[in-house]
């Protein structure tokens, strides 16, 4: 028996399967992300809570074989990075026309995003494991 268009039928079955594959790859990204963001949230630093409430995840970048997620603060919660590495503390000087900053101080860093990372990775790694062998098991039967 032959079937009509058989190239174009095996060229859509091919793009469906790279689609399916893509699809069980990011929510398998996602779940692992979903570990070190709840581990970033409770290491956060508590003043107001604002930024603990506000660590997210989302997919950055997807290719074939590889998904990137970023994992961090976002939103209200935008000046995660300037707590984790610290910052310089300025004041705003005018001088006649002209308008600037001096830096009077510096606050001191409160890492809680990599102490997140490194006691989370491996259970992250674990967490896409278990989920993508649970969306393989589908495909067994």
């Amino acid at each position: 028996m032959t079937v009509e268009g058989g190239d174009k039928l095996a060229r859509k079955l091919q793009m469906i399967a790279e689609e399916t594959a893509r699809k069980h790859m990011r929510e398998c990204a996602l779940e692992g992300a979903e570990v070190l963001r709840k581990e970033v949230e409770v290491l956060a630093p508590r003043k107001t809570g604002t930024l603990a409430k506000n660590i997210y995840k989302e997919i950055k970048t997807q290719t074939k074989s590889r998904v990137e997620v970023y994992v961090g603060p976002g939103g209200k919660g935008w000046y995660g990075a300037l707590v984790e590495d610290g910052h310089a503390v300025t004041k705003s000087v005018k001088k006649g026309s002209r308008v600037g900053a001096r830096v009077v101080g510096h606050a001191a860093p409160h890492p809680f995003i990599r102490p997140a990372f490194d006691a989370k990775t491996n259970e992250a790694e674990k967490a896409f494991e278990d989920e993508l062998r649970k969306r393989l098991k589908i495909y067994e039967e």
